[in-house]
């Protein structure tokens, strides 16, 4: 038995899936999932081999469900359902990540099925070429509009409008908002591409900051300068990253 693991915020779609996978045999639904918060801890939980994952979920949607176990140590297969054939669906089945158009029949269930446990027989469901389809899909659907971030034994959503200030630590970043600081286990780099440049600038090698944060700018030493966050925090903007001044005092 192949165990599988459905998230969908509808139930009628998750009972579909569920009638599906009986039909097709050789499947046990080991978990369903109404949001893509829940989907993440009932991914960790059951360890299923196939995720059949919609892309519009309250709290979190399909493609921050696939970004959050993408480094698993042994992610899943990733069928997407979506009702929208906008979302990339090119770059789903280029890497032979698959997807399921709403209506959707048996048959092209099966089809789904078939191509999912064909990934499993080769070994090829691991985290590049999962990361890759993600992040074609957000090529397509936009920047990030908020993180997910663990906080004192839960997770809350913070809109990246509300951040100041990006500071490097190591393998985590610091977030700096109104209401404090807060720790996230990704790369700057990584952030940094997820984010949209016109409005986060990185201007050190250990800082990005939110254009609309910065109140002032000063001169300091050997042509570097010295940005003045609404937040009343000076950090450095090195002249090493001086190309966006001028974009920030256009």
């Amino acid at each position: 038995m192949n165990r599988i693991l459905i998230a969908d915020d509808e139930a009628p779609a998750r009972r579909k899936l569920v009638r599906f996978a009986e039909a097709y045999g050789g499947l046990e639904v080991v978990a369903e999932a109404s949001n893509g918060v829940d989907a993440v801890d009932l991914i960790e939980m059951t360890a299923p081999e196939i995720v059949f994952l919609d892309i519009h979920m309250p709290d979190l949607d399909g493609f921050g469900v696939a970004e959050a176990i993408a480094r698993s140590q042994s992610p899943p297969v990733i069928v997407f359902v979506t009702a929208h054939d906008r979302y990339a669906l090119r770059a789903f089945d280029a890497n032979a990540v698959d997807y399921l158009l709403k209506p959707y029949d048996r048959a092209r269930f099966a089809r789904a099925v078939e191509r999912a446990l064909e990934r499993l027989s080769v070994g090829t469901a691991g985290a590049t070429a999962l990361e890759r389809v993600v992040q074609q899909a957000r090529n397509e659907t936009g920047y990030l509009k908020r993180l997910l971030i663990p906080h004192e034994g839960r997770s809350f959503f913070l809109p990246v409008n509300d951040i100041l200030c990006v500071s490097s630590d190591g393998n985590a970043v610091e977030l700096e908002t109104a209401r404090g600081r807060f720790r996230m286990r990704t790369t700057m780099e990584s952030l940094e591409e997820r984010l949209d440049p016109a409005q986060f600038v990185r201007i050190h090698r250990s800082y990005l900051v939110n254009i609309d944060s910065v109140a002032a700018i000063e001169p300091a030493f050997h042509g570097d300068r010295t940005a003045i966050l609404r937040s009343g925090r000076r950090v450095t903007w090195s002249r090493r990253y001086a190309t966006r001044r001028s974009d920030l005092l256009a």
